[in-house]
C-alpha cells in the first residue's frame, strides 16, 4: 500500500511539472475590481469563484498540499474554460440546478481517473467558492464558503493580489450570464 501511494505521488508530481498551462482569459480591470471582493451578486445570478484545490501527499503530518495542475472546468457537461495555478475563475451563472466537474487540461480522464460531478441547486443572489481537488484516483469539485445576504462570510472577503482573475473562455448563454 505504501509503495502504491509513493508511486502515485511521484506520478502526480511529474505530471504537474511537465503539464502545459492554459492561456488565461483575463478579466477586464472593471470586472476585476467588481469581483475581487467576494460579495453577493444581483438576485438574477449566482456567482462562482473556482480555485485549484488540494491533492493528497501520502505524508503523515502533511496529508494534503495545494496542487498545481491546470484543468478544464465543465458546467452541465460543457467545457466553459480552463484554470491555472494562482488564478481564480469567476463565473456568473444562471440560478438553478447545475453539475460542475473538472479534468486535467485537454484530457477527458480515463478508467483510473474519474471526475466526480458536484451537483447543486444554485440560488440567485448567492456566491459560492469552489475548489478543483485532485485525489488518488478521482477529481472533484469541493464546495467552500457560500455568501448570501444573510451570511456575508468572513470580514475580509478579498481575493489576494497573487491570484489573477480569469473568465470562462466559452460559456454559452444557456449557462452563464454576462457581467453586469
Amino acid at each position: 500500500m505504501i509503495v502504491r501511494i509513493v508511486v502515485m505521488s511521484l506520478l502526480a508530481i511529474v505530471a504537474a511539472a511537465c503539464q502545459p498551462r492554459a492561456v488565461p482569459v483575463l478579466a477586464t480591470a472593471d470586472y476585476e475590481q467588481l469581483v475581487r471582493t467576494i460579495t453577493t451578486p444581483a438576485p438574477d445570478r449566482t456567482r462562482l469563484y473556482i480555485f485549484l484545490g488540494k491533492m493528497p501527499t501520502g505524508a503523515i503530518f502533511t496529508p494534503y498540499t495545494v496542487h498545481s495542475i491546470s484543468g478544464d472546468i465543465y458546467i452541465d457537461e460543457v467545457k466553459i474554460g480552463s484554470l491555472n495555478p494562482k488564478e481564480a475563475m469567476v463565473i456568473d451563472l444562471i440560478p438553478g440546478k447545475h453539475k460542475i466537474h473538472w479534468h486535467y487540461l485537454d484530457q477527458s480522464g480515463g478508467p483510473l481517473l474519474k471526475s466526480q460531478r458536484f451537483e447543486s441547486d444554485f440560488e440567485g443572489g448567492t456566491t459560492q467558492v469552489l475548489f478543483a481537488n485532485s485525489g488518488w484516483f478521482d477529481l472533484e469539485i469541493a464546495p467552500g464558503i457560500v455568501v448570501t445576504k444573510n451570511n456575508p462570510g468572513p470580514t475580509n472577503n478579498v481575493i489576494p493580489p497573487m491570484f489573477k482573475i480569469v473568465r470562462a473562455g466559452s460559456c454559452p448563454p444557456s449557462i452563464c450570464l454576462t457581467s453586469p
